[in-house]
Parts: structure tokens; sequence; C-alpha cells
């Protein structure tokens, strides 16, 4: 009897919050999405950053599942994965660096192991003791002559103060052109010379092109090709979250190399020049508009399954399940926040709003690679605006 393998790559969980539990709290908005990717019209899931974005799609790349994959490869197999009539997925897989390294180890579960020697024993236990509140994995129909590769990855990113939520829909504009009005969260117009300490807590890691100087006309915008990225918590010691509008790449990869080549040079600019350090900061009436996020995805690799394993340790074993859960939340999340006084100057103001196509990825501070990046083409996940609910909520 043939044995099989069921790898999967646990929940990503990516709670940005301002309060100081460690519990998820409450959302602004409702979900987006919530169930099985095959009911997304125009998401995709990929294994590896240098999958090509589709023109068109949204596109979510997370590291839980490589870090299964490399786990099996360096404590089972011992080779690079290989299958029988293997999808370009397995060579991109087997070529990726290993995350593993580039994870907080606070954020991150790995194990494999056979059925008959206590795998999941194992990894119920472990993933208690390191993440109390998660409710424990759930491995149906594995037989008993299996061996599971698993992992699991919950990052968290606490704001130290609350961005408000805007009062008005942000008109979302696909790359088809399409329109969306979804809601968002920031620093708006109405905040103008206000919230010192608020503004202070993004950084502006560059930007290059001619700022417009009213919102009214996107035409200027897309003229001058205005394009900068944002970390939205400058302060947060394990890990950062960016936000990069940037024109669309070939690849994850791609826009990611793309982005953090331009904060490099804008880094240079820096060192050279230090008064050039003040471009980090927001301005004390720059605005800021980030779309909400909050969903729930669980992806099948089935491109992967069903195939024998060809490897010497593995070979005549089977790859029953690729499974990937992420769950994804980006929002305001906090507290009201009390005003602060007033500043009076009068500068033009900035606005870095992310209402075209645009990159976000989290990774651990100063590591070379994300663990997780997005690049949000459409308004499929992106919180729908109701009038009716939206309308009363307060800051």
């Amino acid at each position: 009897m043939n044995r099989s393998l069921t790898p999967i790559a646990g929940t990503l969980m990516l709670v940005l919050a301002a309060s100081c539990s460690n519990q998820p709290q409450p959302p602004v908005t409702p979900k987006s999405f919530d169930g099985d990717s095959k009911d997304l019209k125009t998401t995709e899931i990929v294994a590896t950053l240098d999958a090509p974005l589709t023109q068109g799609k949204n596109t979510i790349w997370c590291a839980s599942f490589l870090s299964a994959w490399k786990k099996l490869q360096k404590d089972l197999a011992g080779e690079p994965v290989a299958l029988e009539q293997a999808p370009p997925e397995v060579l991109s897989l087997n070529n990726a660096a290993d995350p593993r390294s580039e994870i907080p180890p606070e954020a991150l579960y790995v194990a494999v192991g056979w059925k008959p020697k206590g795998i999941l024993d194992k990894i119920q236990r472990e993933l208690k003791q390191k993440f109390p509140t998660k409710p424990p994995p759930v491995f149906p129909d594995i037989r008993n002559d299996s061996f599971v590769a698993y992992a699991y990855l919950e990052a968290n990113v606490k704001f130290p103060l609350p961005y408000f939520q805007s009062r008005e829909p942000l008109e979302f504009t696909d790359s088809e052109g399409r329109k969306a009005k979804v809601t968002s969260f920031g620093i708006r117009e109405e905040d103008d010379y206000a919230y010192k300490k608020l503004r202070a807590q993004p950084k502006i890691l560059f930007w290059k092109g001619f700022p417009p100087m009213e919102t009214g006309d996107p035409k200027d915008q897309e003229e001058e090709k205005f394009e900068y990225a944002v970390d939205l918590c400058a302060d947060s010691s394990s890990s950062q979250i960016v936000v990069a509008n940037i024109a669309r790449q070939s690849s994850l990869a791609d826009a990611l190399a793309y982005t953090e080549e331009a904060i490099k040079r804008h880094e240079e600019k820096i060192i050279k020049n230090p008064d050039y350090s003040r471009s980090r900061d927001l301005g004390p009436n720059d605005v800021l508009l980030i779309p909400d996020l909050f969903w729930t995805i669980s992806h099948r690799f089935s491109e992967l399954e069903g195939k024998s394993f060809t490897n010497t340790k593995l070979k005549g074993q089977r790859l029953d399940v690729a499974q990937q859960d992420i769950y994804f939340r980006l929002d305001r999340s906090g507290a009201e926040l009390k005003s602060e006084s007033k500043l009076y100057c009068a500068p033009v103001p900035i606005y870095y709003v992310f209402d075209h196509p645009f990159l976000i990825y989290m990774k651990k501070r100063n590591a070379k690679n994300p663990y997780f990046a997005i690049w949000v083409d459409n308004a499929e996940l992106l919180s729908p605006w109701d009038s009716k609910t939206m309308g009363q909520k307060s800051d």
C-alpha cells in the first residue's frame, strides 16, 4: 500500500492592531471574503514569488507553504523533492530560498514526520505551547501509514496609535479601469495640521516623480508617475509592513526587488544629504489612505496533488493534499485617537492615496526577503463601501 503525504501549510495570520493584547481586535469592517479560492474570480494564490503576475488579477504569496516544503525536502527527502510528471511549480519550490531563517522565530512553527511515530500529537502539543489561542489543527481522513509536513505562521504588528477610519468611500480603480467604492483608513484631509504623534508613526521609505498638487485630477498623477512606499509602523520591532504604490511588474519577486531598490537609493540620498531625511516624514497636511483588507482564503495547490514521489526515500508515496489557509487583516484596528494640539503652517499637501493597484508585503525588519506579499490589482479582496454602516461610524 502506498503511503501518502499531507503537507498542510497552516494559517497565516497578519493582525494589525493598536491593542497590547495578543488577541486580534474586532474588525472595523466585515470580511470581504471567507472561503475556498475556487470561488474567487480575480485572485490567484502562488507557491513562489517568481510566479508571473496575471493581468487583471490579485496575486498572493505566503511563506508558510514554502516553509513546510523545505522542511520536507531537508528532513524526509534529503534532496530536492521530485514528483512524477512534475509541474513547473516543483522546480520553483525547490529552487526558492528557504524562508524560515527570515521569519521571526516566534511567528513560525514547522514540523514533519510520520503518523505512526506520533507526529499528529506532536504538532498539536507543540503548537498549543507556542500559540495558545490557536485551535488545534485537524487532519481529516489521514491514513495510518502517512506522514505530514505542517507549517503555521502567525505575525502580529500592533500600531501604537490607531489610524482613522475614513468617513468617505475611496474610489479604487483597477488595472482594467473598473472603479469600486471601498473602505479605507489612514490620515485624512480633515486631519490636516493635527495629530503630530500619529503622523510620526508611518515613514515614507521612498518617493519619486512629482507629486500631484491636488487629488482631483488622476491624470496628473499618471503623467508624473508618482511612486512611493510607506512603512505603516516604523517603530515595530520584529516585523514591518510596507505598502508600495508602484508600476505593475512581471512577478511579485520583481515588484519586491523594484521597491527594495528604490528604498535603497532613497537611503543613499539621505546619507549624502542628511537634510533629505525630512522626506521620510508625513507633512502636517499630507494625506495617507490605504484600503481595508480582511479575508480568509483556503487554497489547494491542485497541480501538485495526486502525484507520486520519485525520491529514493519517498519513492512510491503520493502527495495527497497540498493546502494553504491564509487569514489577512489590514485596517485601522484600534480605539479612538484623541485630538492633539494643532500646528500652523502652509506647506503644499502630498497625497499618498492607494487608489490604484499596489503592493503590500510583510517581512522581518532588516531581512532580505518577505514572508507575505500581495499585489492588489482589483477590488475583489477590498472591503466594499456600505453607506448605511460606514456612514455611521465615528473616529
